[in-house]
């Protein structure tokens, strides 16, 4: 019975005209089973500007999800409606959970960042004080602070507090309808922010989403020229910086410089002298061939089972090495 259960399909989320992939298993399958890398986009909230080391969602191309889809390897979900249906079909106890896990995220997160504040403090400290540059001021009247430890146990009970509440019955509900508590200090009345319970759900956490009807419907030339050349083995990426649309790697990225900067181009097309010139000295300075690829004239009515044929013509310029 084993054997005959479906193989599951990955889940891409169709997000305004884009194409998302969430699960880390499946984008590990896009990458080992069908020579997809996809681009990562996803940053952190503390470091919105860095954009060297992304992270999830991964955005497939057209092209790419199309051939999943072809292959019924994929579906894609309507991102806006999945996320709806699954928020309506939580349960207040799964809510409650979900609050009070973001809760106790939230208040690691807090006292890490104090802690790491104390030290730097305390290693400036002692720098001016082995430099010689400390200068002992005058002791102050005490101020109603609360200390290091105080400060850990305060978010400590806090934490324990919320968590009470958020389990026991009815909190679901009191949490879903608000979006911010006090700490139980009456010294000290802090406000910690609390996420809705409708941004608590993420993409990831879809349950059993509905298959879509739409269908990324990309070009036919340029589809099939993706198709033919990812058929060859060659990871595919988009080719925007390089001024075409697709960069043809022999295998992995992270192991192979690319080869072909591709660009589809009907039978007929006509293409400038500037053009052949402009794209093959583009190729030869980034130490690429440039390619040009099409679907063979007459072929939509052959019989062939493979399809299409596609045929391809590299421009190189002299002295290329």
């Amino acid at each position: 019975m084993a054997d005959d259960a479906p193989e599951p399909r990955i889940c891409i989320n169709h997000v305004a005209g884009r194409y998302l992939v969430y699960d880390v298993n499946d984008i590990a399958s896009l990458r080992t089973t069908w020579h997809m890398c996809g681009t990562l986009f996803g940053t952190l909230p503390q470091a919105q500007q860095q954009n060297i080391f992304l992270g999830l969602p991964l955005e497939l191309m057209q092209e790419e999800a199309r051939l999943l889809v072809d292959q019924r390897a994929a579906i894609i979900v309507d991102d806006s409606l999945a996320h709806r249906d699954a928020i309506k079909a939580l349960s207040e106890t799964d809510k409650a959970d979900i609050l009070a896990l973001k809760i106790q995220e939230q208040d690691k997160l807090m006292l890490a960042n104090r802690e790491e504040s104390i030290k730097r403090k305390e290693a400036a400290i002692e720098n001016a004080k082995a430099s010689g540059k400390w200068k002992t001021k005058p002791a102050k009247a005490p101020e109603a602070t609360t200390s290091k430890a105080e400060e850990i146990s305060l978010f400590a009970t806090m934490s324990d507090t919320v968590t009470e509440d958020a389990s026991g019955s009815g909190g679901g509900e009191e949490l879903a309808s608000t979006g911010q508590r006090t700490s139980p200090d009456d010294g000290n009345q802090r406000q910690y922010i609390i996420p809705m319970a409708s941004s608590a759900i993420g993409p990831h956490s879809l349950r059993l989403p509905k298959e879509s009807e739409h269908i990324p419907n990309p070009p036919d030339a340029r589809y099939q020229v993706y198709k033919y050349l990812q058929s060859l083995g060659y990871f595919m990426s988009p080719g925007l910086r390089f001024g075409c649309q697709f960069v043809a790697y022999p295998g992995d990225p992270l192991r192979f410089h690319s080869h072909f900067l591709v660009k589809s181009l009907q039978w007929d097309e006509e293409l400038s002298v500037l053009d052949l010139v402009g794209g093959g000295r583009l190729g030869t300075g980034v130490k690429k061939a440039w390619m040009m690829a099409g679907l063979e004239e007459g072929d939509a009515e052959a019989d062939e089972p493979e399809g299409p044929s596609v045929r391809t013509f590299c421009v190189e310029w002299a002295g290329f090495g």
